[in-house]
């Protein structure tokens, strides 16, 4: 892929200082307590990797300044080289997720949508992923859950988008929880609204008015899917191995629906819970191509009903904190493991999460709460730091490359991040950039989000005086070489968004 480079200190006359992440925006230096190194492997023995993918994750985390709770990722998050900044490569599961495990931009993959399966994409067969590159490399690979679009299933074919060309063995087990039945009538919608199929003249389609349901479960942690992957995971590093290991977990909750143990509901009140902020004229300044999409009918029906609202927050909170307990039940299992000195670990969710922001529910749009995410990596020898720069998810396979002393590969899109692991102030004149769907793009970089749709309109936001992007700069002429210097960026299209077989 290639993507001009420029410099950004020309960026003047307005102030580029490095935003800060998180509901509040805010990270203290004292969620960092001292700097933990991991020490080198002595023995020059190939390192191991744990691959941590969570469904949904948003910027709520605790360690980034967000209202959940959740102990397992904040103590990760202290121990290693944590992007505050992160963004997914497009804010849509299988997108994403092909992004991350093929190491390149949908416009040289051709996957832009969920449908798409790109080995169906025109040179999608040969396309080299991430387990892939690590099995040629002497390494067993083994998966559990949702990596890429699906998890393997439980039949006795796996579902083609797990990709089961990537894996030597898969997980043939459950993902998320059971309980929605308590929440759908007998036609299958949510009872909160009873199957209503628009609201204020917009479409609420089929999946949403099904999935978009929230609350307690009789389950324990134990009988739930999420939980058998996380143990499937666990269990595998218990065992003694006898070459190098690729293993990937994949936990689909807090993806909808946002059904968690009652515990974890227990932890946020109802009354405690405080809804985000949505200003009745945020819409005013928006480009026509971006004021609806599928989801702003459903989520107009939501914030139109308070109580419904606070609840659906809550949910979201209960299942994020759900998640981060899968998460812990196998980072306790490697702690305690023969293998917790020789390993590399990345974590990372797929894209954002909204819960209202912008008239919109879930992911699929280029504003930061739809495609911020969290993205941790833990290597042997790297210490513990927060890193502001804005990265996405693309760096994710040349990064583990070369920790794991691999060698390159040429055809990635993106680049290794080891230089800000080593140094969290290394100069990074590299902005973020994603995609959704063909030809709309935006480009972060420092303290803004330039976006650019397929039609010509564009959003223009400083992140650090507006962090929830109220405020579309666009049309004002002190920022026209802003705006000039990040459109430099716009990716170029090497396989259009139609060309795929359907079957996907």
């Amino acid at each position: 892929m290639k993507i001009k480079h420029i410099l950004f200190s020309s960026l003047l006359p307005v102030s580029l200082t490095l935003i800060s992440c998180g509901e509040d925006n805010a990270t203290t230096s004292t969620q960092v307590n001292k700097p933990i190194m991991v020490e080198q492997n002595t023995q020059n023995q190939p390192y191991n990797v744990i691959m941590i993918a969570v469904d949904d994750l948003n910027n709520w985390a605790g360690y980034l300044g967000g209202p959940a709770k959740t102990p397992n990722l904040d103590k990760l998050a202290a121990q290693s080289s944590t992007f505050t900044n992160a963004y997914s490569v497009v804010p849509a599961c299988n997108p994403s997720r092909v992004a991350v495990m093929t190491g390149q931009r949908p416009e040289t993959t051709g996957a832009y949508l969920n449908e798409t399966n790109f080995r169906d994409v025109k040179g999608g067969d040969k396309r080299v992923t991430i387990p892939q590159y690590f099995a040629k490399q002497g390494y067993k690979t083994s998966a559990a859950g949702k990596i890429f679009h699906h998890p393997r299933g439980q039949k006795n074919n796996p579902a083609p988008m797990s990709d089961p060309i990537s894996w030597q063995s898969q997980f043939a087990g459950p993902t998320g929880t059971g309980g929605d039945k308590e929440y759908l009538n007998h036609e299958g919608w949510a009872k909160w609204h009873g199957g209503i199929e628009a609201y204020q003249g917009l479409p609420i389609i089929p999946y949403i008015r099904k999935h978009g349901i929230w609350g307690p479960i009789k389950q324990t942690d134990e009988e739930t899917g999420d939980y058998k992957t996380a143990n499937y995971c666990a269990n595998y590093l218990r065992q003694s191995h006898n070459k190098p290991f690729f293993l990937a977990c994949g936990i689909f909750r807090p993806h909808s629906p946002q059904l968690a143990p009652q515990k974890y509901f227990d932890m946020y009140p109802l009354e405690s819970i405080k809804l985000p902020a949505v200003p009745a004229e945020d819409m005013q300044d928006i480009p026509a191509i971006a004021q609806n999409n599928w989801s702003s009918g459903f989520a107009k029906l939501v914030m139109d009903r308070p109580d419904e609202w606070k609840r659906a927050v809550q949910g979201y909170l209960a299942s994020t904190s759900f998640a981060d307990a899968m998460i812990g039940h196998i980072l306790q299992a490697w702690d305690n493991s023969e293998y917790a000195d020789n390993t590399i670990l990345v974590l990372w969710g797929d894209h954002g999460f909204q819960l209202g922001h912008k008239n919109r529910w879930e992911k699929f749009t280029l504003w930061k709460q739809g495609s911020h995410t969290p993205f941790i990596i833990k290597a042997p020898g790297k210490q513990a730091a927060m890193i502001n720069k804005p990265v996405t998810l693309l760096n994710v396979y040349p990064t583990l490359l070369e920790l794991a002393n691999l060698p390159a590969k040429p055809d990635l899109d993106g680049v290794s991040l080891t230089p800000l692991m080593d140094n969290a102030k290394a100069d990074w004149q590299r902005p973020a950039v994603l995609t959704y769907q063909q030809d709309n793009n935006a480009i972060i970089f420092e303290n803004w989000n330039f976006i650019q749709y397929k039609d010509g309109s564009q959003e223009l936001y400083n992140q650090t005086t507006d962090p929830h992007e109220y405020n579309n700069l666009i049309g004002q002429p002190q920022y026209a070489e802003v705006i000039e210097k990040l459109s430099e960026w716009l990716p170029e299209v090497k396989i259009a968004q139609t060309e795929y077989r359907p079957g996907g």
